[in-house]
């Protein structure tokens, strides 16, 4: 598999990760030739990716205390194929920014996947 195909089965395998744990309306970003402009204060700057961190975005109940009030919270996605994300930048961007984040990795390296794909998740908030 090329780059690029190895980056559409893992989005679709962490999709269907996503729709089958209750969470809905999954959007990811497109990766093409042509980057989005992000607007700040103090600058602007070209990202492929949503703030250059997040592949997508989607719909799910809150996963530390869910009641009426908690439910439908967006969470930003992060999909890497054989690799856990680096955690500096996004818990920098929590610094500043109050959201919730779901990091997938899709992987057949560990030995608890015996050769085949698996999903794995970490949450942050």
């Amino acid at each position: 598999m090329n780059n690029r195909q190895r980056m559409r089965a893992s989005n679709k395998r962490a999709v269907d990760h996503l729709l089958k744990n209750g969470y809905d309306d999954i959007w990811l970003k497109p990766h093409s030739a042509r980057n989005d402009m992000v607007y700040c204060q103090d600058r602007k700057y070209l990202a492929t990716d949503l703030w250059n961190l997040f592949d997508g975005i989607c719909f799910g109940e809150d996963l530390i205390e869910v009641d009426e009030t908690n439910r439908n919270k967006a969470y930003y996605i992060q999909i890497k194929t054989n690799a856990w994300a680096a955690e500096k930048p996004i818990i920098k961007f929590l610094k500043t920014h109050s959201v919730n984040v779901i990091v997938i990795n899709v992987t057949s390296k560990l030995k608890i996947c015996k050769g085949k794909y698996k999903v794995f998740v970490r949450n942050y908030q």
